[in-house]
């Protein structure tokens, strides 16, 4: 059946078949979005609001606000220009939609570098699920004891990147560096020490990711006034930060394999417009289609935003 038939059938929708299947495709990527959406505030609004315990902030996890303002700007104009497109395309003007077709693909671009910049952001500070510490002193015994195997295997992951650390700095000369001598004195609390009148045992995990996070915030006031200090790579301790950074990943990822499955699409019509493929009605339903499947992508995003960046 053509995409014209459905406008001569009394039984058929007021509407072409290609827009009917993207907005059922739509549809279905609707709820995928919300029940994720909906996980995250569900988790989020369980966690409780403690001085200690909390959900974490996005200074906390390194979340760049202004990074994703860009974003959403990019997204914003991305939309616009895929609208220009197909306005240029119905009046005939095909090279002027190719244009734009070719700005969109270039802003869809630049949103995954930013948020590749971004992911690798989080992989040098160590912010990955299953790699946070979860422990802090004032959490309460109880807490302890229920993460105490996961805050094990957190102590012995930032044993071994503190002997990193230090053999590194060693080798380069840079022993005598003031964060380098902080991390060979926690290595050191870490293995337990003999005293004189008996022995002070290992670090419990919580007091291991206190002494961390006290080290990295050091660090980063140091790097904001200016002074040329390293980061390390050692893995920070954040109350549920485990969780954070799933969820953030998740919808973050499938969101960025969303915008790539749209600049795909809008490399193939750029290549069509440059070769002089572009022309005719159904080359305009194309792009409408796919403005549509953009906009989406847009506005889901701008869900996604307020909800890491902001809140």
């Amino acid at each position: 059946m053509s995409e014209s038939s459905n406008e001569h059938s009394p039984m058929a929708l007021p509407l072409p078949n290609g827009k009917l299947a993207m907005w059922m495709f739509l549809v279905t990527e609707i709820m995928f979005f919300t029940a994720l959406i909906g996980t995250y505030l569900i988790i989020r609004n369980s966690i409780p609001n403690h001085a200690v315990i909390r959900w974490p902030s996005p200074h906390d996890v390194h979340l760049a606000e202004w990074a994703g303002a860009v974003n959403t700007f990019v997204l914003i104009l991305s939309s616009l220009t895929v609208v220009l497109a197909h306005f240029a395309a119905g009046k005939g003007n095909f090279q002027q939609a190719t244009m734009y077709i070719g700005a969109t693909l270039a802003l869809g671009i630049l949103f995954l570098g930013i948020k590749a910049w971004e992911y690798n952001a989080k992989f040098s500070h160590d912010i990955l699920p299953g790699r946070i510490g979860e422990l802090l002193p004032g959490m309460g015994q109880i807490r302890e004891r229920q993460f105490h195997e996961v805050g094990m295997q957190y102590v012995d992951r930032v044993r071994e990147q503190l002997k990193e650390v230090v053999a590194k700095a060693d080798k380069d000369g840079r022993g005598d560096a003031e964060e380098i001598k902080q991390c060979a004195a926690l290595l050191k609390k870490m293995e337990g020490t003999p005293i004189k009148d008996g022995y002070t045992p290992p670090l419990s995990p919580a007091q291991v990711g206190g002494e961390v996070k006290d080290i990295l915030h050091e660090i980063h006031e140091r790097q904001d006034k200016g002074e040329n200090v390293p980061d390390l790579h050692l893995s920070p301790a954040i109350p549920y930060g485990n969780m954070w950074a799933s969820c953030y990943f998740a919808m973050t990822g499938f969101h960025a394999l969303h915008v790539f499955g749209g600049i795909v699409v809008f490399a193939i019509i750029l290549l069509m417009g440059l070769l002089g493929k572009l022309g005719g009605p159904r080359h305009v339903a194309m792009l409408e289609y796919t403005g549509l499947y953009w906009h989406f992508v847009d506005i889901v995003w701008i869900f996604l935003f307020p909800l890491l960046y902001l809140v």
